[in-house]
């Protein structure tokens, strides 16, 4: 198990740069990470996580190639949909894309800008070295904790804490996990994840819910209610019971 690396610059000295920084500060602190790419391509860098995809990933994009037909936050939307596991830094002297790339939910981990100089550049490249290491040691340390899904082939999987609920879904044979950041549907039935996932209670027929999610109730409607707005509905038999586990959880 290895985080794999890779970098997307089309300056070729910042790219040389930036790769060497980043291969001798992983050799000093062994650490179990590999560059597996440096390309001045957003297309090679696609085109090489779709034939090659990386369970674990920690990406360092330029945002503006106006050379190439991807921008760096099309680049990043595409590694989000490809990846179940990819942390995303932003090189880049376009300061004023910050707020764009959180509109388009790519939420990178950090934004590098290019006019701080060398020295605070290559302090910058470390320490996301650092921070993306630490998050993968995290989530390996949290894998009992996950909650897993496939599509289309592909293993996806989210942290336990972060889903509010798993659903039926309108299109047959498929489920939806309403979680904190994202919506996914997938292929799958409500009875199978039930028998994977005992910490989901069964609120009724269409709903499997993360009671410790639950921010409020709607007694009137038997309904609960989750940080983002979303809502659940329970079967009567069960909203006694459901309403004094989330009461208890509420309370702590």
């Amino acid at each position: 198990m290895m985080l794999a690396v890779y970098l997307c610059e089309d300056n070729p000295e910042q790219l040389q740069h930036y790769n060497d920084v980043i291969k001798r500060y992983i050799m000093i602190n062994d650490y179990d990470m590999v560059v597996n790419l440096a390309t001045p391509s957003p297309q090679d860098l696609l085109k090489a996580l779709e034939e090659n995809p990386p369970e674990y990933a920690l990406f360092f994009l330029d945002i503006e190639f106006p050379a190439e037909k991807m921008s760096g936050l099309e680049t990043a939307i595409a590694i989000r949909k490809l990846l179940g596991f990819a942390e995303i830094v932003f090189v880049t002297t376009h300061s004023e894309m910050a707020l764009l790339t959180f509109e388009r939910k790519v939420e990178p981990m950090d934004f590098i800008v290019k006019d701080l100089g060398r020295t605070q550049i290559d302090q910058k490249l470390r320490e996301n070295v650092d921070y993306g290491y630490q998050r993968y040691t995290n989530y390996l340390g949290n894998t009992e904790n996950l909650f897993s899904y496939s599509i289309g082939g592909r293993n996806f999987s989210l942290s336990m804490g972060d889903v509010y609920f798993v659903a039926t879904a309108e299109t047959p044979h498929k489920v939806t996990v309403h979680a904190a950041n994202q919506l996914v549907e997938f292929p799958g039935f409500l009875k199978d994840i039930a028998d994977q996932y005992p910490e989901l209670y069964r609120t009724d027929k269409s709903f499997l819910v993360n009671l410790d999610n639950v921010s409020g109730i709607d007694s009137e409607k038997r309904r609960l209610i989750f940080p983002n707005g979303d809502e659940t509905d329970v079967a009567t038999r069960r909203f006694h019971e459901v309403k004094t586990l989330v009461q208890k959880h509420l309370k702590s």
